[in-house]
């Protein structure tokens, strides 16, 4: 459904006018500015979405999960790399095309406060894809709303309320109707349960899987619950200083060699994949200056020299494993 070929992503910071000012003073005084690199967010990833699946897209804060997201959904531009839904190439779409894009890809923010417009009614907010997309006539827009917010589980009568209104769980329902408005067919949702409580965490979570097998829906789940993750997906792609360190679809998570940094996330949530691994130690890389070699080589009990020069490739070790370590060998 959606690939994605060595897509790189760095945001690098604007210069504003204490920046302007101080790269004249350097100037007039002879020095030579110091510009920073930028945040690289991603850097290189590659990755098929299989119709109908739910990947689970896991990793520290930072590791660039979010980021990935985004630009699965169209709202991040990467500055390499090529992203193809369903062959085509996003890079080529023009302004139409676009517009039929956002109708078959939406998204979910973790934020379900900030991502709501505070003017606008919880009605309001469900329609806005409706009238943009010029979807049918005002009662069958209206009608379609109220559908929506009795499938999410909001009252009806709810369209009339604003977001400060409503509760956290109750506002990732809105932001989960709103996404659901225009019926498409690959959802992206990101971190969608981790600022709820335990309890109504368990409803979004089961609202999702039954509304994804109703809607025959592609879900990517963007989350740093690995234990969740696990019950949820298909397929695990574990993300770690911009790369994915490896993907594993779910039946094999008890069989496999998995790679260190995953060995150790298990171990830091408390539950078991594989051989467990030690606790993670140290600090994530740097984003503006990342460690040559593989990223992980610093914290990594496992690293060789060959770890520290050369970033390993993505390679899969057997049907439905894939790691990037140099240390792996096959897998099954």
């Amino acid at each position: 459904m959606l690939s994605l070929e060595e897509v790189r992503k760095t945001f690098r910071p604007g210069r504003g006018l204490g920046r302007e000012l101080t790269a004249w003073l350097d100037s007039w005084r002879g020095r030579r500015e110091k510009r920073p690199g930028g945040v690289q967010a991603v850097r290189g990833v590659s990755l098929e979405i299989r119709p109908g699946e739910i990947l689970g897209l896991v990793g520290e804060s930072g590791s660039g999960k979010s980021t990935l997201g985004r630009i699965m959904a169209g709202l991040y531009r990467p500055e390499a790399g090529r992203t193809f839904f369903d062959g085509q190439d996003l890079a080529s779409l023009d302004q139409g095309g676009w517009k039929k894009f956002r109708r078959r890809v939406q998204i979910m923010f973790q934020d379900p406060v900030s991502s709501l417009n505070p003017r606008l009614t919880a009605g309001a907010v469900v329609e806005e894809g409706l009238l943009i997309h010029g979807l049918g006539r005002a009662e069958e827009r209206r009608a379609r709303v109220r559908g929506l917010l009795g499938e999410v589980g909001l009252p009806a009568d709810s369209a009339a309320r604003y977001g400060h209104e409503f509760s956290g769980g109750q506002r990732q329902r809105l932001s989960l109707a709103r996404a659901l408005a225009l019926d498409p067919e690959l959802l992206i949702a990101d971190e969608p349960v981790s600022a709820l409580d335990v309890s109504i965490q368990a409803q979004i979570i089961n609202l999702l899987m039954d509304l994804r097998q109703k809607r025959g829906l592609t879900l990517v789940l963007v989350s740093h619950d690995l234990p969740l993750v696990r019950i949820m997906a298909d397929r695990l792609a574990v993300m770690y200083g911009g790369l994915i360190m490896e993907l594993v679809e779910r039946g094999l998570l008890d069989k496999v060699d998995h790679h260190p940094y995953v060995r150790s996330l298990w171990a830091s949530a408390g539950g078991r994949a594989g051989p467990s691994g030690p606790l993670l130690e140290g600090e994530p890389p740097d984003p503006q200056n990342p460690p040559p070699g593989c990223p992980f080589h610093p914290r990594c009990r496992e690293a060789a020299e060959l770890c520290r020069r050369e970033p390993p490739a993505l390679t899969e070790l057997a049907p439905g494993f894939s790691c990037a370590c140099h240390r792996r060998p096959a897998a099954l």
